[in-house]
Parts: C-alpha cells; sequence; structure tokens
C-alpha cells in the first residue's frame, strides 16, 4: 500500500505540465503575433497605394495651376508682342498670327484695337493653358476638341466660351488587382487673376478598385486614413 500512496514523482509532473502550459502559451503569442505583424504590413501596403494615387491626383493638380499661371505670363508676353508689331514673338502658330494680323488690320482706331486686345487676351490665355495641360497629360481635355483652341477663327472679333474641362484616371496595380483614381475638373475663366482654387473646381476626387465602389455614394476604398 505505500507503494500505492507514494507521492515520488509528482512535482517532475508537475514541473512537466507547467512547461507544457508555457509552450502552448508562447506558441500562441507566436501566432497571434505573426498575425497582428501580417495585417500591419497588409494596412502599410493599402495605405501606402493610397497615397500613391493620391499623390497622382495631386500631381495633376498642380500641373493645372502650373499651366494657368503660365498662361497668364505666355498671353501676357504675346499681346505685348502683337501690339509692337512683332507677331513672330508671340509664340503662336502662323494660322492663328495670320488671322489676328488680318483682324487688327480691319480694325480702325486705337480705341477699336485696345479692345480687340482686351478681348484676346482671355483667350490666348485658354490656348496656352490648354496646349500646357494636354503636353504633360494627353486626352485629358474631354470637354472640347483637342484642337478647339488651335482653329484660328477664334482669334478674331467672335466671342466664345473659354472653359474647358479635364479628366484623368490614375490607375495602380497592388497585389495583381488594378486600383484607380478618378480626377475632374472643371476650369472656368483662367484668365481671371483670382485665386486658381477658385478658377479650377474639382468635380470629382474617387478611388475605387471595383464597380459597385464606384457607382457607390460612400467611399468605400480600403486604406483611407
Amino acid at each position: 500500500m505505500k507503494w500505492l500512496c507514494s507521492n515520488r514523482g509528482s512535482s517532475s509532473v508537475l514541473v512537466v505540465l507547467v512547461l507544457i502550459v508555457l509552450v502552448v502559451f508562447s506558441v500562441l503569442a507566436v501566432t497571434t503575433s505573426m498575425a497582428n505583424l501580417r495585417l500591419a504590413r497588409k494596412n502599410a501596403e493599402t495605405v501606402k497605394s493610397f497615397y500613391s494615387l493620391d499623390s497622382e491626383g495631386e500631381r495633376f493638380i498642380n500641373v493645372i495651376y502650373n499651366s494657368i499661371m503660365l498662361a497668364r505670363d505666355k498671353a501676357s508676353f504675346a499681346v505685348q508682342s502683337i501690339t509692337e508689331g512683332d507677331l513672330t514673338a508671340a509664340g503662336l502658330p502662323n494660322s492663328i498670327n495670320e488671322m489676328i494680323e488680318a483682324t487688327m488690320k480691319g480694325l480702325s482706331g486705337t480705341n477699336a484695337r485696345k479692345k480687340y486686345l482686351d478681348n484676346l487676351y482671355p483667350k490666348l490665355v485658354t490656348y496656352f493653358a490648354m496646349d500646357s495641360i494636354m503636353d504633360a497629360y494627353p486626352g485629358c481635355v474631354y470637354s472640347k476638341d483637342a484642337d478647339y483652341m488651335r482653329n484660328f477663327h477664334i482669334y478674331s472679333n467672335v466671342l466664345v466660351d473659354l472653359g474647358f474641362s479635364v479628366r484623368k484616371t490614375f490607375i495602380l496595380e497592388y497585389e495583381h488587382t488594378l486600383r484607380y483614381l478618378n480626377v475632374d475638373v472643371d476650369i472656368s475663366n483662367p484668365e481671371d487673376g483670382t485665386d486658381l482654387e477658385e478658377v479650377c473646381e474639382i468635380l470629382e476626387w474617387r478611388m475605387w478598385q471595383e464597380p459597385f465602389e464606384y457607382k457607390n455614394e460612400i467611399d468605400l476604398w480600403e486604406g483611407v486614413p
């Protein structure tokens, strides 16, 4: 009976059980940490892709702003060159120069010519702005034909609508899927000296991956900070 009631080895069994429990909890802790690490990396990559698309959109807006500012300077210089009679320095195609020269010759009096040049300036701003934007992003102007401002008839005394709209879709490949950013900007009165944010109205700035995300009014794109 004394052998049946012996406590010899019970401490060893207890130590083994404790070790097993510690090993189990250690494995669980490592597994949880690895899962959290994978999730953190996925979130980091998602946020990175978000900002990559967002930065492309911001670059697009900056190109529009810079193009308008540069167009104003070019238009001012062109009008000054035309006033001085040096059409070749205006930086315009020959067909437009010929129309401007013919229109100027048909005007009598200084006031009539000054009024014509005042009306010509916004047309030239639009011409140079569209030309610069389309040079950086071909085909982005959708409200007017690409060669609309190259139509020499516009540079006579006729009144034209100088506003135009630009649209660009940026595509980023991420984990064998494509993510998109749609940017749509309406540009009105680019010759106006007011703040560029007032001249350029952002009509759309939407990120999406699946068609239902694009059609949904709520932004469901993953990774929006």
